[in-house]
């Protein structure tokens, strides 16, 4: 180069390409991820491919025996327990919310009983919902709590430590309540026998006798014999089996909500038909009467699977022996069946089989909460020591003072007892085997302690003057002998 420049290398600017980022295109790249279970076609979006990740189908999806899926559920669980039971900050609005907003100035949540908010009149409960406060899994055979959430452990006595939580709950109600409505001779016997039914359900399916069921699956602490786990799954499948089996759920349903295999749901089913026929059977005649009494409404509405297949939806009836009338619409049937020539419409066979257990459930918890509310009442609730705090579904609570635990308990154990004499009484239904009740005590609604041998005694004393003050003296057939 010349000039001021001279010596100097000419240089030009020039762009090149950089080796060390090679060039690339922006393209769609697939990833396939192996997959770990089957999801149900009514889980599926309107994008192919893509599912429902709500609330119940990661519950559903929890209980499949899959490491993470099963750790999905847990954290979903807890997020609910903290959001709708304990306090949380919406970061949208700002505000807080969960049941501890709720909480009034004497540090106690005052919700709502409803007597008419549900399909078959049971109670509910709502501002907050104290009905649905979950239960951790516990141990039958320690009482030590296994897992899940430990939200009742907030509700505690407003005495302090000076009182205790009552809870009185009805054993196994929906068996009890089955029992009653279709007269079965063999279920009827066993509860007068004070079989364990879920440990009967074992036996029938593992083709053992009812003794071997429960040494297995109880074990005996007098001779030092502990029990199998192994069993002891298999009672819980069977006492989780017997639940929802009495309110109306399907074999697949079943499976699906406890992880039970399939085949196993239906040798239990299997079981059941064996042993106790008459249920089955009443369900069927049940059926055939909703059928006959349906009449048609104005509801029609288009088949959601059928292209051009209009459905008019009727609605028909059941009546129970405490003149309780229930009613059932029609919806519009599986595709598959009309496919098959069957009807456009048909009756749920879940609320066939569910409506009037739950109801006849309800009317047991009503009769109870009849009692309890009177008997508390003329008593000024013991001084204003014991007072009835919650109802859930089979159950009653109250809060009440150490210096009038057994006397109030014993008088609350007499209520709930005491609603299988009401129910024949006021209704003129014949009862073949009352439905009873386990009532318990501790420092929280989680605690769950049994009281002695006195309680028994004196809460069959209050049965009696209770059949003396509201039942006109009544002597159910029951108590004849």
């Amino acid at each position: 180069m010349g000039g001021k420049n001279a010596g100097e290398y000419k240089t030009v600017n020039k762009k090149v390409d950089d080796l060390t980022k090679p060039k690339s295109a922006m393209r769609d790249y697939y990833y396939e991820f192996p997959g770990h279970t089957e999801p149900k076609e009514e889980w599926a979006s309107s994008t192919e491919g893509l599912y429902s990740v709500a609330e119940e189908v990661i519950t559903l999806l929890g209980v499949r025996d899959i490491p993470f899926l099963k750790t999905l559920a847990s954290v979903a669980k807890l997020s609910k327990d903290l959001g709708t039971y304990y306090i949380t900050l919406d970061e949208k609005t700002g505000e807080y919310k969960g049941m501890l907003t709720l909480v009034g100035i004497d540090s106690i949540i005052h919700h709502s009983v409803n007597h008419t908010s549900t399909v078959t009149a049971r109670f509910s409960s709502s501002n907050p919902n104290l009905q649905n406060v979950p239960k951790g899994s516990m141990d039958e055979v320690t009482g030590e709590l296994l897992s899940g959430s430990q939200v009742k452990t907030v509700f505690i006595s407003r005495f302090g430590a000076d009182g205790q939580i009552v809870q009185s709950d009805f054993t196994a109600l929906e068996v009890y309540v089955q029992a009653i409505l279709t007269g079965c001779t063999q279920l009827i016997e066993d509860l007068k026998a004070g079989l364990d039914m879920h440990c009967v359900r074992v036996s029938q399916k593992e083709g053992c006798t009812y003794e071997e069921a429960v040494l297995k699956c109880k074990g005996d602490k007098v001779r030092g014999i502990a029990p199998i786990q192994e069993w002891v799954k298999k009672r819980q499948g069977a006492k989780e089996f017997s639940f929802q089996r009495a309110y109306g759920a399907g074999a697949q349903k079943i499976a699906d909500s406890t992880g039970m295999d399939i085949e196993d749901v239906k040798a239990l089913i299997r079981a059941e038909e064996i042993r106790y026929p008459e249920l089955g059977a009443y369900n069927k005649a049940k059926e055939d009467r909703i059928k006959r009494s349906r009449r048609p409404t104005n509801n029609i509405q288009p088949h959601p699977e059928v292209r051009g297949l209009m459905c008019q939806l009727g609605k028909g009836y059941s009546v129970t022996p405490d003149n309780k009338v229930y009613s059932y619409r029609e919806s519009p049937a599986p595709g598959w069946l009309v496919r098959q020539g069957g009807m456009a419409q048909s009756f749920s066979p879940t609320e066939i089989a569910n409506y009037e257990v739950q109801g006849a459930g309800g009317e047991w918890a009503k009769a109870a909460m009849w009692l309890a509310v009177r008997a508390f009442y003329a008593r000024k609730n013991f001084g204003g020591l014991a007072l009835l705090v919650n109802q859930v579904h089979d159950a009653l609570y109250k809060d009440a003072h150490k210096s009038v635990l057994v006397e109030s308990s014993a008088l609350l154990h007499a209520c709930m007892v005491g609603a299988s004499d009401f129910m024949e009484w006021y209704f003129g239904w014949t009862v073949p085997v009352p439905v009873p009740s386990v009532t318990v005590h501790g420092n929280s609604m989680m605690d769950e302690q049994n009281f002695t041998d006195e309680f028994t005694d004196l809460a069959e004393k209050f049965r009696i003057e209770l059949r003396q003050q509201y039942m006109g003296g009544y002597t159910p057939s029951f108590s004849i002998h």
